[in-house]
């Protein structure tokens, strides 16, 4: 592929390739169950550009951050690293990189960075772990959201992702699935009302319920 041809490339398409900052290039391979990337061995800078050409807007938060810097280098290349391992949230990186002592307004430049190319998407981090949690069918929307937010995810992205994953439908099956996994419920219909309500199921779903019994 030509150079011209790459940096036209967009990441989130199955064999796309991206240029970046370590050698050659970075491919970017998506799958349903997110994106994963494959490292190249040597360095290359491509001068901190985006696919367009264009340079990182001068309003970043950390826009004083040097590109060219072995620190920099160290921490983008931990964070991809990372990436490649697992889908991750903005919020579980930031953790992840701080452990290794690398200062903050590094890591900062670094999300916006791995943002900035959809390797690192909180909305669809989100998607995939509730689509992981939802087949075990042992929590409710409550509890679900309230593990996300643990992580990192804002609310808004949360409604969001429950919104995509759990459509009328699916959220009927789980209902099912986390009534029959409830121990020590009573059978009445009052407690049984209370308990779904309490986990966080919509109103709609849960009367759709009792109409089906």
């Amino acid at each position: 592929m030509s150079t011209a041809a790459a940096q036209t490339a967009r990441p989130g398409h199955a064999g796309m390739v991206w240029p970046g900052r370590f050698a050659s290039w970075i491919r970017v391979m998506s799958y349903p169950c997110g994106t994963t990337v494959s490292l190249p061995g040597t360095r290359v800078w491509w001068n901190g550009k985006n696919s367009d050409g264009a340079g990182r807007a001068a309003g970043s938060s950390s826009a004083s951050v040097s590109l060219n810097t072995p620190e920099y280098t160290k921490a983008e290349k931990t964070a991809l690293a990372l990436v490649a391992r697992a889908e991750q949230c903005s919020h579980g990186l930031r953790c992840k990189l701080e452990k290794k002592k690398i200062p903050g307004d590094i890591i900062q430049e670094v999300l916006d960075h791995l943002v900035e190319l959809n390797l690192v998407n909180d909305l669809r981090y989100a998607q995939l772990w509730l689509k992981m949690k939802i087949t075990r069918g042992n929590k409710g929307p409550r509890m679900l959201s309230l593990l996300l937010k643990a992580k990192g995810i804002d609310n808004e992205t949360i409604d969001a992702a429950l919104a995509a994953v759990l459509p009328p439908e699916a959220e009927s099956m789980l209902l099912r699935s986390r009534l029959n996994k409830a121990k020590n419920l009573d059978d009445s219909k009052t407690a049984i009302r209370r308990f779904l309500k309490m986990e966080g199921f919509s109103v709609e779903v849960i009367e759709r319920f009792f109409e089906e019994q």
